[in-house]
């Protein structure tokens, strides 16, 4: 297993080389100056544009150019943005915010998701397996923006049970209804996936010898069906890791949520591409590794994996 580790972690170093560079590539090559209309009404004076590329490097080769990013992003040197704001301080206040919002969606995902999947699968055809069949598929049929909004009107305007915006602080019970409207589709697709490997895998072999066996329905359950069947469910979790981070913006924006969203679609808006890149970095990271951390857990689950 260390070895393989090892393995995995070198090989995501040419994988971010490359996603990186692209990155760099695609946002700083966008048509229109970034410079040229943060003047007001009137155009910007050459010379504060002339200074402004020198100042952010863009006079210099691409190469050049994405090589001191590469030294200022090991250093953890960000620079600043253009309103000569610190770029890591501006992650530092929205980065925890958001990672808090993630792992509360990812929560609820695979609890209420592989919950509901688990005794859909179990009780196929049933009240329990129409009911989570139905719920799923209202979820799926409603966008996020609607979900969030119509929570935000029910249980904030309406019934008064939470405040309809999250306050500079984002305590976790603030971000409980947030997480959950972020957390909505995905946990509808959590269910049905569980819920399909779990019936096929009740007609496998090795569950009919275990119930042969004498084994209790609770110990063939825990043990052999379900730790076979969480194998691609927990693909699809580790994978959502990072598109949770990057897709918050929406429930950010409905919610007032300061995070890494906000952060983002402000800088884009803005033309700010000193945030939209290290921004964009972080959330390639967050993807590698999450999905290199469930390839680890692939050998957890089913002992019949090996890494040579």
């Amino acid at each position: 297993m260390g070895r393989y580790a090892i393995r995995r972690l070198l090989q995501l170093v040419p994988v971010v080389l490359g996603t990186t560079f692209i990155i760099n590539y695609m946002v700083w090559q966008l048509p229109g100056d970034p410079f040229a209309g943060r003047c007001g009404q009137r155009p910007c004076p050459d010379a504060y544009v002339t200074a402004m590329r020198e100042q952010f490097g863009l006079d210099q080769p691409l190469l050049v150019q994405y090589g001191n990013f590469l030294k200022n992003l090991v250093t953890g040197n960000l620079g600043v943005d253009f309103n000569s704001v610190s770029v890591a301080s501006l992650l530092g206040d929205a980065w925890p915010i958001t990672i808090r919002l993630a792992l509360m969606a990812v929560i609820f995902e695979a609890v209420i998701g592989i919950g509901a999947g688990v005794l859909s699968g179990l009780k196929r055809g049933g009240f329990i397996d129409n009911v989570v069949t139905i719920s799923t598929l209202f979820l799926l049929s409603l966008p996020i923006f609607v979900t969030g909004y119509l929570l935000q009107w029910l249980l904030g305007v309406q019934l008064g049970i939470i405040t309809p915006t999250v306050t500079d602080e984002a305590t976790v019970p603030e971000l409980i209804v947030p997480a959950l409207v972020l957390a909505s589709l995905n946990m509808a697709f959590t269910a049905r996936l569980t819920r399909t490997s779990i019936v096929e895998n009740l007609r496998s072999d090795y569950v009919r010898t275990a119930v042969a066996k004498g084994l209790s329905n609770r110990r063939v359950v825990a043990i052999h069906l379900l730790r076979n069947s969480l194998i691609p469910v927990l693909t699809f979790l580790g994978t959502e890791v990072g598109s949770l981070m990057s897709g918050a913006i929406i429930t950010e924006g409905i919610f007032n949520i300061h995070g890494i969203g906000g952060l983002l679609w402000r800088a884009i808006l803005d033309q700010d591409y000193t945030v939209v890149v290290p921004v964009a970095t972080l959330l390639v990271l967050v993807y590698l590794l999450a999905n290199l951390l469930v390839d680890l857990l692939y050998g957890v689950l089913d002992p019949r994996i090996r890494y040579e």
